[in-house]
């Protein structure tokens, strides 16, 4: 695919802010969230749904079937296995790239959730979209490993739109078991001849840089310090040959470049190297880390789509003298749905939250968002597709055909950037340490945490680490969380018995993590030996792996009552009254519900919201944030002949 710097023009209307810098001297539609005087829009994270409008906006109403971001033209591309090329060039000529370079370097980065809130209102339209041109969040790891130079000289690349980058991990042979991987990185001559495949990755193909492990150590060498990690720009190498490995074809992303790369006697400088010799594993998966917990934003997006197809089709539907969705049973099944997308949102939120505030916690913290709310919408999809019917299976535009996209491309999350087995086990192998860390009471402000409104630090993802040493702010908060609550007062936006109930789950969430860690103190760090001989060195034990999905779903409480705690007082309305957080602390585990576990006149509350956000045209959140309005074009671009390369 040709890559062309685009030049935007903004609709007629509604003119947005915008910015040139050196780096970029065309300008773009970047932000400028100035606040009128007067209205308390102040904090970062109102900033972020302000950004997420103004894509929306720019983007269009996509079920208008002129707009190349449209549903229509995601599923006529999907079925011809083609990439979307025109809705990336709309994406780009709004800087979309933008946003994945810190402001000191001349982006757009301020904070996670412009990334989160970026990520969620492509996904609701194009999944094919969303993962191809979300591949800038590996630009992350420039900023975590790279020196002064490398990160400058990189970001001027990326601002002006050079840089496609694809992740390289992954080898036919060793899956998620990176320690075993054979690429070649071999020193020379004080350069690097690179050798090996790389397969199966996300845009192989088409990306202007490969981000890869190498080997660069022997059998000498620790297997943890073997490798290195490379930023290549394939139009610089000095010898050798880069080739792409054909497409594969997949159950979703259909129009995705999903395929690979080989590389056979590629030289390349010192400079393309971040870090130092041998640290390439520890940075790939500080990195992970990240992109794990953006992973949400995938989830939430697609997750949108599915919910709002299926409520617009059964309210539309006259059955039995009425709507489908009147039918009890759909109509509790829909308000469950909703349900779940409010719980996943709050993980996502806080998880951003933490990501400026505890970035040194997510070893633990990245693998429990990206399950918990995975879990949360495919759980969500399968509920949904039995409500749709015999349309689940249609693919055409004409019977709810987005909803089966959707459904499909969805599925891959769960995949992505470590499946769930392997997060998991990340969890499980951290457990007894999460155990002996919350014997550590910690006397801390939880409200930067929790509340939308406050401020946060710059986002710096050189901050993070691989060694959490078992911390997580999100557990550590529940005393004071319900201290807090133990403390509040009946109000007219929660009546006397609603608070009592909330009070009580609350304790039974409380008695369940300490319930939970006196387990795991139960259970052995390594397996009982057998008999028999094992030749895997993967042996955590699955008592385990039970503890750690646990771990996700008690995750999930703690940070849907921390939102409401802190939030309640000026979302008001639905979301103070707190009957949603009581059905959501009811759930077992969270993701997962039945016909009639809601309580009727609960069920009636969550699906009068659904249907007001849906036809107000707004996310399904727990604050306002609009989507384009029904019919809006998208703004005008027009593309310069010059390749940006």
């Amino acid at each position: 695919m040709d890559l062309v710097q685009p030049i935007w023009r903004y609709p007629a209307g509604r003119p947005l802010g915008h910015t040139t810098d050196s780096c970029c001297p065309t300008p773009h539609p970047g932000r400028d969230r100035r606040v009128p005087s007067g209205v308390e829009l102040e904090s970062m994270m109102t900033s972020a749904a302000v950004l997420a409008e103004e894509f929306e906006h720019w983007l269009g109403d996509p079920t208008g079937i002129d707009n190349t971001t449209s549903f229509a033209l995601g599923l006529e591309l999907d079925e011809r296995d083609e990439l979307p090329t025109a809705g990336i060039e709309q994406v780009r000529a709004f800087g979309f790239h933008r946003y994945f370079v810190p402001e000191r370097l001349g982006g757009e980065l301020r904070t996670a959730e412009d990334i989160f809130m970026l990520t969620r209102v492509l996904a609701r339209r194009d999944m094919n979209i969303a993962v191809s041109e979300s591949t800038q969040v590996w630009n992350m790891l420039t900023w975590i490993g790279g020196d002064a130079g490398q990160q400058a000289a990189y970001a001027a690349t990326a601002l002006r739109g050079g840089v496609v980058p694809c992740l390289a991990y992954s080898e036919p042979r060793h899956g998620a078991d990176l320690a075993a991987n054979e690429f070649l990185a071999e020193p020379h001559g004080g350069q690097y001849v690179l050798s090996g495949q790389k397969w199966p990755i996300n845009r192989g193909r088409t990306a202007t840089h490969v981000v890869l492990l190498g080997t660069t150590g022997n059998d000498a060498t620790p297997a943890k310090r073997r490798q290195s990690l490379f930023v290549v720009d394939r139009s610089r190498t000095t010898s050798g040959r880069i080739t792409g490995i054909p497409r594969v074809p997949t159950y979703g992303l259909r129009g995705c470049d999903i395929s690979g790369v080989a590389f056979d006697g590629v030289r390349v400088g010192p400079n393309s190297r971040l870090g130092a010799e041998g640290e390439g594993l520890e940075l790939a998966l500080r990195g992970l880390l990240i992109t794990r917990t953006f992973c949400t934003a995938l989830s939430l997006g697609t997750g949108d789509t599915m919910l709002r197809t299926v409520c617009g089709f059964l309210s539309d539907r006259i059955l039995y003298d009425g709507p489908a969705s009147d039918i009890p049973y759909l109509s509790e099944g829909l308000a469950n749905a909703y349900l779940s997308i409010l719980a996943a949102e709050c993980v996502g939120l806080v998880a951003m939250r933490g990501l400026h505030l505890y970035p040194g916690e997510f070893s633990v913290w990245g693998n429990v968002a990206k399950v918990a709310v995975a879990r949360l919408v495919d759980f969500n999809g399968k509920a949904l597709a039995r409500a749709l019917g015999a349309r689940s299976y249609l693919r055409a535009i004409e019977h709810e055909g987005i909803f089966q996209k959707m459904l499909r491309d969805n599925a891959v999350v769960s995949v992505f950037d470590g499946s769930e087995p392997v997060c998991l086990d990340s969890v499980a192998l951290q457990l007894h340490a999460m155990a002996k860390a919350r014997l550590r009471e910690r006397d801390e402000d939880w409200r930067p945490l929790y509340d939308l409104r406050a401020e946060l630090p710059e986002f710096d993802p050189a901050r993070g680490s691989v060694f959490g040493r078992g911390r997580d702010a999100v557990f550590a908060s529940l005393p004071a969380l319900t201290d807090r609550l133990a403390g509040l007062s009946p109000s007219a936006g929660c009546d006397a018995r609603r608070l009592t109930d909330l009070k009580a789950r609350a304790e039974q969430l409380r008695q369940a993590v300490e319930a939970l860690f006196v387990q795991v103190a139960e259970t052995p760090p390594r397996p009982a030996r057998t008999a028999g001989p094992t030749a895997s060195a993967k042996a955590t034990p699955t008592r385990l792996l039970r503890l750690a999905e646990d771990v996700c779903a008690l995750h999930t409480k703690t940070a849907a009552l921390g939102v409401w705690l802190f939030n309640r007082d000026h979302l008001g309305g639905f979301f103070a009254e707190g009957s949603w957080l009581a059905a959501v602390l009811a759930r077992p585990q969270v993701h997962a519900y039945e016909t009639g576990d809601l309580e009727p006149e609960t069920a009636r509350k969550l699906f009068t919201r659904l249907h007001a956000q849906r036809t107000d045209n707004e996310f399904f959140s727990v604050r306002t944030v609009r989507q384009a309005a029904p019919g809006a074009r998208e703004a005008r671009v027009d593309h310069a002949p010059t390749p940006v390369r």
